[in-house]
């Protein structure tokens, strides 16, 4: 550019420069008002495009190196993409600044950059670093190619103008997109906490806080709800059989096909646990108009799921329970679901099942029950009686089976049957069943110091006590305490306590007979995989269940079994009882499967303490 300079002349020149103004955006208008940006701001810029274009290459590739130097400063090392990316951000940046145009392009390109520094976590601060270093490689480009001082100012207040028009626009749209994208992460956060991450479904809180709600409100508005509790049958089989994956994506197909059914009904879906559902069903529907919606559901299950090419079946069970009828309060009308569901399961005709009175007073007695419980303990209401098992041959003693009762202030003797399975499920079982431990090993040591035959005793190890972490400390404790030696307490187990974790199981009774201790498979044969791993349990006896001795007089199938039992158990080592004996005509046909270790009412029914004693010990 010549160094003669004529100002006049210059400025006629640089107002022949075609612009174009076309935003009109009130807001954007306001901002290039503010700044001060007129059609010369343009025209200077414009003019100057030639000069810059004739080198532009240079220009931008020495810009967008400088850039990008400090870019790894200021930030993470950048990507090839994010490199490619930054550098014709700025080269696109530069060609706007000198087209002499403010129009919808210039909008499209803050808009970029704000998403660029968004997506690649830059600061503000940072974001103005790369502004000023970007100015200041323009202004030494300018200055390259003019030399008058007055030319330079005039150009660099124009330059000034339209950066800080830009700047303000792309870190107005950067606070905007961050503050929505924060509120966006906000959302997804509340969605997952009161969603299902799986179906999508509420999940159990909302379920919950929905049933209260209902509550609360029918104090205003008398509607009356209706919840259907829904467990999704055999599940954990399933998964077992197809794997974790095609079972979620049964739920997924399940849920779809129940929110189907239930379009056109006032009913909502949650998802509240791994294979459970509930509903909760707005309309105040009476027995036949939920035995519909029921109906309906159940249809869905007809069909088969395919997925990755298998063909599934899926039913479910549903528990029902009706505002205000069943419970008057939210904690109420879910359990009520809940016992109704549990009745739905044990059923074999139906699939539902809907809360009546007689299961009301069912689940009365059982929390009678329950809270009794809590008290019987302290107050040494329990006792043991015990039942002799005999050889059949001598009638000789050669063990004894500790079973506890409960010595109820009103009720009298209460059987186990009518509280064991309520005490396993509030947990108090386990209490109880250490009480059963120490009490069995201190009453043995009291008969055998009495100069009495020394046999066995037996006591039944429920499945809280198996699993709990302490279970051999409590056997030493136990052993420790009364004295008894340990080849004279036998611990017996059903096969299902084990099922669960067989390899912690193996180990667990691998460091019981350690310690001396007998271990008893009771009820053997009512498994299903009792065979597969019996050669490598721990035990010393097996107890033959009583379902085997029921019929064994007239069947030859059971004493088929029994005598197959009896036969693998000799090749093992391993003792045999049979339980459940109660006529001459089960006797003989065990006798005849080569079994004489006996126990039942033919000999005699459990008995207290002194009855025992006087009877077998005198």
């Amino acid at each position: 550019m010549s160094e003669q300079f004529n100002r006049d002349r210059w400025l006629e020149e640089v107002k022949k420069q075609i612009t174009d103004q076309s935003i009109t955006d009130h807001s954007v208008l306001k901002r290039i008002r503010l700044a001060q940006i007129h059609k010369l701001d343009l025209q200077l810029l414009k003019w100057m495009r030639p000069y810059l274009m004739n080198d532009r290459a240079n220009i931008v590739n020495q810009m967008s190196q400088q850039i990008l130097d400090l870019y790894k400063i200021l930030s993470k090392i950048p990507s090839q993409k994010a490199k490619e990316y930054l550098k014709n951000m700025y080269a696109e940046q530069t060609r706007l600044l000198f087209k002499g145009s403010l129009d919808q392009s210039v909008l499209v390109h803050c808009e970029q950059s704000a998403v660029f520094f968004l997506d690649h976590e830059l600061s503000i601060a940072n974001q103005i670093a790369l502004f000023s270093l970007y100015r200041r490689a323009l202004i030494e480009a300018i200055a390259h190619e003019v030399n008058h001082p007055e030319q330079m100012l005039f150009l660099s207040e124009s330059l000034d103008k339209f950066l800080s028009l830009e700047q303000q626009l792309i870190l107005e749209r950067y606070q905007q997109l961050k503050h929505k994208r924060e509120l966006e992460k906000e959302e997804v956060i509340r969605f997952r906490a009161y969603h299902d991450a799986l179906t999508g479904l509420p999940n159990n809180l909302v379920a919950e806080e929905s049933v209260v709600d209902l509550v609360k409100g029918y104090k205003n508005n008398n509607r009356s709800f209706s919840l259907l509790k829904i467990n999704v049958d055999r599940l954990k089989i399933i998964n077992e059989i197809f794997g974790r994956q095609i079972g979620n994506e049964l739920l997924v197909a399940l849920s779809g096909r129940m929110k189907g059914a239930l379009k056109d009904f006032n009913a909502e879906l949650y998802r509240i646990s791994s294979d459970e559902f509930m509903i909760i069903c707005r309309d105040c529907l009476n027995k036949r108009g939920l035995t519909h919606l029921i109906e309906t559901l159940l249809r869905t299950t007809e069909q088969p799921y395919h997925i990755d090419g298998k063909e599934i079946y899926a039913t479910f069970s549903i528990g029902i329970s009706q505002f205000p009828y069943d419970g008057s309060s939210s904690i109420q009308i879910m359990a009520s679901a809940e016992a109704a569901l549990r009745e739905a399961k044990k059923s074999s005709r139906e699939s539902f099942f809907f809360y009546n009175n007689a299961l009301h007073q069912k689940l009365l007695m059982k929390l009678n029950t329950e809270n009794e419980l809590q008290s019987a303990l302290y107050n040494h209401q329990f006792l043991l009686y015990y039942q002799p098992q005999v050889d059949a041959c001598t009638g000789a003693l050669i063990g004894v089976e500790a079973l506890v009762r409960w010595e109820h202030p009103e009720r009298g003797i209460v059987p186990p049957s009518a509280f064991i399975s309520v005490a396993e499920e509030t947990g108090i079982i386990r209490d109880i069943g250490w009480w059963v431990l120490d009490e069995a090993c201190r009453q043995m040591k009291k008969w055998q110091d009495r100069g009495t035959p020394k046999v066995p005793i037996s006591v039944n190890l429920s499945f809280n006590q198996f699993h709990d972490d302490s279970l051999v400390k409590r056997v030493c404790f136990a052993l420790e305490a009364s004295g008894l030696q340990p080849e004279y307490l036998e611990l017996e187990i059903t096969e299902s306590t084990m099922a669960e974790d067989l390899e912690r199981s193996i180990r667990l009774l691998k460091e019981i007979r350690a310690l001396g201790v007998g271990v008893s498979l009771d009820d053997f044969g009512t498994g299903y995989s009792s065979l597969s791993y019996l050669k490598s349990l721990p035990i010393n006896q097996l107890k033959i269940d009583r379902s085997f001795v029921l019929d064994i007089a007239q069947s030859n199938q059971d004493q088929a079994i029994v005598t197959a039992i009896v036969s693998m158990a000799e090749h093992l080592w391993i003792d045999v009882i049979v339980e459940g004996i109660e006529t001459k005509e089960q006797l003989r046909a065990i006798e005849s499967c080569r079994c004489r270790a006996i126990q039942g009412y033919y000999y005699s029914r459990p008995l207290a303490e002194n009855d025992f004693s006087d009877k077998y010990l005198a």
